[in-house]
């Protein structure tokens, strides 16, 4: 009412009590008014202010967020007002010790639903966050809580209420939790799986029969050291797994580094499609006693039939690589063998390369580096450098002949039609580079070129 003073000229009232027609300057004076009484009153309060000195859009956007959780109807220049977040609006509250309270997000799994908002007889008197419209709504009791005086907007001992809030917010969580768990099969409980663990439930989740998705991960492509870089190599799966899937299809966990320690731990997961422990669940769950830790047990990588080393000097890559048939991954009695995907070894461990011979690509690279400078930008166009020297490199030491590793390191020519059909005579200088180019004459001579095959 005091803010109504100062937003216009003259203000009228109409209550049971009476009502009032004065100018504004003449109450903020303390002069007298005189209140007439009202004979017979139509049950609605009336507020009329004249001539209003304020932007009407931003009053009518402050009474819409004050009226949310009013106790009783609201019109503003005839129109009603929402009153979305009031005890008589269709939700249903839980009596505490502390009021009343309406947890949102419990009837389907829509994220933590962490934010609420507080009222007090009806008026809003803290929000949490402003970051969401999915919301906590408590009205405090106001028998117990008050008001700063004159605006009534803040709470008296406000940090002490609100702790005193959020523990009576957890409990009632946890009690509709408890209720849910009674009533709601094991793939739709474990759904609300964010929620628990930000409100600290997940304790709740040790005796389901199903694990969430959130808690696990499929390696479902090459691993590299940097996710955000390249491309992700782990995914959450679609939908909840039982006990029986899990044991069926082996879980670990890994605490690897890949720049660091090396990708021979996601290799060989990825090669025994086992599930990745996401780390996340209570410490008393059923799923750690048969979830695997790899690093607990040594890995020993051993190369099959390895024909040499050489070193790779690209612009941003040195490391020495290492040039065999394939590799095998040993972790306790297991053991993997790996022929189509090189394998860096980490920092830490041999710091270098294994290429078997099916791997022709340079993907092994984005184990080993970022390629983000000193200022975290990745370095593409050094990245495709390295990757294109790597693949000649490979070329060059697995190649079975000059025409074989001329064929793997020719590009498509699949945007020229002119060069369809036709052959030439390519000499290179003592750099590797084209000194001459010449179209071969004879047509009849190009049935006589032997075509070799690639190896990758």
């Amino acid at each position: 009412f005091l803010s109504a003073l100062f937003a216009c000229r003259q203000i009228s009232v109409i209550s049971k009590s009476g009502s009032i027609d004065v100018e504004t300057d003449h109450i903020l004076a303390f002069n007298p008014v005189t209140i007439t009484p009202i004979q017979d009153w139509n049950g609605i309060t009336s507020i009329t202010l004249h001539d209003v000195d304020m932007d009407m859009g931003k009053i009518t956007t402050t009474l819409k967020r004050l009226v949310r959780g009013f106790p009783i109807p609201v019109l503003f220049n005839d129109q009603l007002l929402e009153r979305s977040c009031a005890l008589d609006c269709g939700l249903t509250f839980v009596e505490t010790k502390i009021g009343a309270i309406y947890l949102h997000g419990m009837d389907q799994p829509n994220g933590a639903q962490y934010e609420f908002d507080i009222y007090l007889q009806g008026l809003p008197i803290y929000s949490s966050h402003s970051y969401t419209s999915h919301r906590h709504i408590i009205h405090l009791d106001s028998s117990r809580f008050h008001a700063r005086l004159p605006d009534r907007d803040k709470l008296v001992d406000e940090a002490d209420v609100i702790k005193r809030v959020k523990a009576v917010l957890a409990q009632t969580i946890e009690q509709r939790f408890i209720q849910m768990k009674a009533s709601l099969s094991a793939e739709a409980f474990v759904g609300f799986y964010d929620m628990l663990r930000h409100w600290e439930l997940l304790k709740l989740l040790n005796d389901v029969p199903v694990v969430p998705p959130e808690a696990l991960r499929e390696i479902i492509a090459y691993p590299v050291c940097d996710t955000e870089v390249f491309d992700n190599f782990e995914q959450q799966p679609d939908k909840a797994m039982t006990r029986a899937k899990i044991m069926a299809r082996g879980i670990v966990s890994i605490d690897d580094d890949i720049k660091q320690d090396g990708a021979g731990r996601y290799l060989f997961a990825r090669n025994r499609d086992y599930l990745l422990y996401h780390g996340t669940l209570d410490k008393g769950h059923w799923l750690h006693s048969i979830v695997r830790h790899l690093n607990d047990e040594e890995l020993v990588i051993e190369t099959v039939n390895e024909s040499h080393q050489a070193q790779f000097q690209g612009d941003w890559c040195w490391v020495s690589v290492r040039f065999c048939d394939a590799y095998r991954i040993r972790l306790g009695q297991d053991i993997v063998e790996i022929s189509d995907e090189a394998c860096y070894q980490g920092q830490e461990n041999a710091d270098d390369i294994i290429v078997p011979k099916g791997d022709c690509s340079a993907q092994v690279l984005q184990q080993m580096a970022s390629f983000r400078s000193e200022y975290d930008e990745f370095q593409e166009s050094t990245f495709e450098s390295d990757s294109d020297a790597f693949i000649a490199f490979v070329v060059a030491n697995t190649a079975s002949d000059p025409a074989n590793a001329m064929q793997r390191l020719l590009p498509n020519f699949c945007g020229c039609p002119a060069l369809y059909g036709k052959a030439f005579v390519v000499e290179l200088d003592q750099q590797g580079k084209p000194a001459s180019v010449m179209a071969y004459p004879a047509k009849s001579s190009q049935k006589q070129i032997s075509e070799t095959s690639m190896d990758c």
